[in-house]
């Protein structure tokens, strides 16, 4: 097990389990806490704890849901701006108030998850609308098995621009019975420790911790209400779960690697397209 620093460089804080979609492969199927919100007052002290404890960590206010379904999202995540978090979000892009908008382009980081018509089409109508002078680095991701994918992954990865993002992520379906990493894709590399046990923190909507955000089932007996992030990353035991790494939990899943089977375009310095090849499912 390698040396782990005393604070998470990346704190995942779940601003609701609830999801306005339906997609067939995503674990939400098979998890039981998909409703509730977090509590403002439990994000604010998260948020807190994370700039006093490493003001260059990332804050990924989002997990099993759709975060913009949170009745406070745009005044949660101003918040967190107003802090000077890096906030990195993803969003399916059916929610695209103004006021939403306005903390989307203040974040440092946006993937759009496009899993319908309507979330490709407020992902571009976002970029075009972009301000002058704009920071956030944005991303439109598709999944290989749906058929949105299909309609508009060609003209995103076609175009010398790709269409306005940053980049493209294209994600092998990776999932099986609710557990990331069992379907037919295999990584055949020698396995090594896995970086997110090294590098993130999950926070439930409930307060309520998981070792990883591919484990969607946390650990129920311990809140973040009554502890502090730096309570529960140093304590018995997360160092019981990397010292027994891979367990039972973390032996099916694919996610060690550090990346999910697919691929990437990005944009380089030099205005030219890099095409990035995840695990065995391209050869391109």
């Amino acid at each position: 097990m390698p040396n782990i620093v005393s604070f998470p460089s990346r704190v995942v804080l779940e601003l609701t389990p609830l999801c306005n979609l339906a997609c067939r492969m995503c674990p939400r199927h098979y998890i039981k806490d998909t409703e509730g919100y977090m509590d403002a007052g439990l994000f604010r002290k998260l948020v807190d704890e994370v700039t006093q404890e490493r003001p260059d960590a990332i804050l990924l206010p989002f997990w099993r849901g759709e975060s913009c379904m949170h009745p406070d999202f745009a005044a949660l995540i101003d918040y967190a701006l107003s802090r000077e978090v890096r906030v990195h979000l993803s969003t399916n892009g059916h929610f695209m108030t103004p006021a939403f908008m306005d903390v989307f382009y203040r974040c440092e980081f946006l993937t759009f998850s496009v899993h319908s018509k309507v979330g490709f089409q407020n992902a571009q109508k976002f970029i075009d609308n972009r301000p002058e002078g704009g920071k956030v680095t944005t991303q439109i991701s598709f999944v290989d098995s749906e058929k949105t994918t299909q309609l508009y992954l060609p003209g995103c990865v076609g175009d010398p621009q790709l269409k306005g993002f940053h980049g493209v992520r294209l994600y092998v379906e990776h999932t099986l019975g609710g557990e990331f990493g069992k379907n037919a894709q295999t990584v055949d590399v020698p396995r090594t420790f896995c970086p997110t046990l090294e590098q993130t923190f999950v926070v439930a909507a409930d307060g309520s911790y998981s070792r990883c955000n591919h484990i969607w089932t946390p650990e129920a007996e311990t809140n973040l209400a009554d502890l502090t992030i730096a309570d529960i990353w140093a304590g018995e035991r997360m160092n019981q779960i990397r010292s027994s790494y891979p367990d039972a939990k973390c032996t099916p899943c694919d996610q060690w690697t550090g990346h999910t089977n697919g691929e990437a375009w990005r944009k380089t310095s030099g205005g030219t397209i890099e095409h990035l090849v995840f695990g065995p499912c391209a050869t391109s």
